[in-house]
């Protein structure tokens, strides 16, 4: 009862409507009929031009379109709706009441369509708008929703970066891009050292806090293109897309230098975080043979001391190299 109610309050709210129309009398004949109702504010548009410059300049929740318009010239405008203000709900303005021939229309993104002849008929014309806007919002909200569960699904609670499923995914997205482009994949593997102990001394708070850490340094020192997911309990990866050898082992000395200076500033107090690094490089290798190169490194490494390694380059026939 209160959610309908909310509903049947919400939608006593004052509606904005572009009229896009050239035919001056059905504007006026549509003005006139939206004022007899109330609850409406009204703008005209005649051209594609003008009625896009409005949406781009004006908030509004309800286009009505003539579908002559929609359909001929107006593909740019349906265009327009679609990438630039889809929180717009469109309802067409037809000359006939026959569903077929609205069809190509609302193909086009329309949500609704009234006939020019029946629009005066129990008020018809007020609740296409309200319908079409309500059907907008639910399905904005519908696919807010479903952005929000896919961002779930890629993430990592404790760090806010990417998780191992998101991190697979990128680099096979990255590594057939750099096979078709020819151009390199850098694949930065990172570990925390350390860990297990301070789980056991400290307690899963303090550890958990240690991976924080180590992640914000990392969001911190990576490009905006590049990929950082935690794909372990105390593991990390990144993908450098486009990105050398050089690159890779630049950016795991720009987080090593970032944790140090941190670890003596803001992090004084607490348990210090240290790092090490493994880095490969591939042009025409698969995703598994890139990760495993970095990830053979980072252990061969990781055992003697915390440092950002560094080994003769070696280099594999259409496979990764380290270095």
């Amino acid at each position: 009862m209160a959610s309908k109610a909310a509903a049947l309050a919400d939608r006593k709210r004052v509606l904005r409507v572009l009229i896009v129309e050239s035919d001056v009398d059905d504007v006026r004949r549509v003005r006139d009929l939206l004022a007899a109702k109330g609850d409406f504010v009204m703008h005209a548009a005649r051209t594609i031009d003008e009625a896009q410059a409005l949406l781009d300049d004006g908030m509004f929740d309800v286009a009505l379109v003539d579908s002559a318009i929609w359909t001929s010239e107006g593909s740019a405008l349906a265009r327009h709706l679609r990438e630039r203000r889809n929180d717009v709900a469109v309802v067409l303005l037809t000359n006939g009441d026959n569903e077929r021939e609205a069809l190509p229309a609302l193909k086009l993104g329309a949500h609704d369509f009234i006939s020019k002849a029946h629009m005066e008929e129990g008020g018809q014309l007020v609740l296409r708008i309200e319908g079409a806007y309500d059907e907008n919002r639910s399905l904005r909200r519908r696919d807010t929703m479903v952005r929000w569960l896919e961002r779930e699904a890629r993430t990592d609670h404790l760090t806010g970066l990417y998780n191992r499923h998101a991190f697979d995914e990128r680099l096979r997205e990255a590594c057939q891009q750099a096979r078709d482009a020819r151009r390199p994949v850098t694949v930065v593997m990172v570990d925390l050292c350390g860990t297990r102990i301070v789980n056991d001394v400290h307690g899963h708070d303090v550890g958990d806090d240690m991976i924080r850490r180590a992640a914000l340094a990392i969001a911190r020192c990576i490009r905006g293109g590049d990929t950082a997911a935690r794909i372990g309990g105390d593991d990390f990866g990144i993908i450098i897309p486009d990105g050398d050898i050089a690159l890779g082992r630049l950016i795991a000395r720009r987080i090593a230098q970032e944790v140090e200076r941190l670890n003596t500033n803001e992090w004084f107090d607490q348990v210090p975080v240290t790092l090490t690094f493994g880095v490969a490089t591939g042009v025409s290798c698969e995703p598994s043979e890139l990760f495993a190169a970095a990830d053979q490194q980072l252990n061969d490494y990781k055992s003697v001391r915390p440092m950002i390694s560094v080994l003769r380059r070696h280099e594999e026939s259409n496979g990764p190299f380290v270095a």
